[in-house]
């Protein structure tokens, strides 16, 4: 079968779809109207000969084989991005997509403006698409490995084979409360182990209970997927639970949470700028990770990249 650019453009359609679990979340992305990618969709399904997945008011679902056609787009769609960013070296202009990963809650952390990579990147004259994903270390991982992220922030407790990490960043959490628990006006001497023992807590599963390791059998009766989700939880009273400093500082300052101190309730977390090692990354994503680490005033690392 000859692929012909048409071909391309609906496989990217098809792998938007996938991505974003059906049209409504694809046309965003994509830029275009329900009616146009279900077109490209029929078009494509009648150029292979076969239906792709399952779309209506039960929802979207893939077939087998549409399964067999996304990893396959993914893996050419992957090539031609590599080819792009490849092309633009030549020309002597950065070109093609990168996507760049980071753990949530870090927008508003002055230790790690990520933002001012962004712009130090952009200012200069490229052609290059950017998506930035929001997601847990574990995702951020997956990510790196399938080639759907180039670039990820944030701690990685779980190394993983064929990625390289290097460290720019020491994040502290502390444990907090909200203003309705019974802890929130109680005397610092007394809020022992003991005590903090006796109430509810909300966990990351992600961090495997890292942010547990000093206390005393702790009562986990709840678990977030993020911190935003862990915010809410501490600030309704009913849960303790550990959150980075400096997000948790806004709801600090409005006395909505107080922060509990005490032997094991601050623990850090390192963060780190991860690429995948082969493929070798592309010159966009090697030019991002230096804007990086000179934003982060990280010059080891920028010579590292080249």
């Amino acid at each position: 079968m000859r692929i012909s650019d048409y071909m391309v453009r609906n496989l990217r359609t098809f792998c938007a779809v996938v991505e974003h679990g059906g049209f409504g979340g694809a046309q965003a992305v994509l830029g275009a109207g329900q009616s146009v990618i279900s077109t490209h969709l029929k078009d494509l399904e009648l150029a292979l000969g076969f239906t792709l997945c399952q779309r209506g008011r039960g929802g979207f679902s893939l077939t087998p084989k549409g399964e067999a056609v996304y990893h396959e787009a993914k893996r050419m769609l992957g090539s031609l991005e590599t080819c792009e960013a490849n092309l633009g070296v030549l020309r002597r202009i950065l070109t093609g997509h990168l996507r760049v990963g980071i753990v949530d809650s870090e927008a508003d952390n002055p230790d790690l403006p990520v933002h001012r990579a962004v712009q130090r990147f952009f200012e200069r004259e490229q052609q290059v698409r950017l998506s930035l994903e929001v997601g847990t270390p574990e995702a951020l991982g997956k990510g790196l490995q399938t080639g759907d992220i180039h670039v990820a922030i944030g701690p990685f407790p779980n190394r993983q084979a064929n990625i390289d990490y290097a460290p720019v960043y020491v994040e502290e959490h502390a444990l907090y409360c909200g203003q309705a628990h019974p802890l929130f006006a109680g005397a610092t001497a007394q809020i022992t182990p003991a005590v903090i023992a006796r109430h509810p807590m909300t966990v990351r599963p992600y961090l495997h209970r890292a942010e547990l390791a000093a206390l005393q059998d702790p009562l986990i009766t709840a678990s977030v997927s993020n911190m935003e989700a862990q915010a809410v939880l501490i600030r309704s009273g009913c849960f303790l639970g550990f959150l980075p400093v400096h997000f948790a500082s806004k709801w600090v300052e409005r006395g909505e949470m107080r922060r509990l101190d005490g032997p094991g309730l601050v623990w850090r977390s390192q963060f780190y700028i991860a690429l995948r090692v082969q493929p070798e990354p592309t010159e966009v994503a090697r030019q991002f990770t230096r804007d990086l680490a000179a934003t982060l005033a990280l010059p080891g690392l920028g010579e590292r990249l080249g």
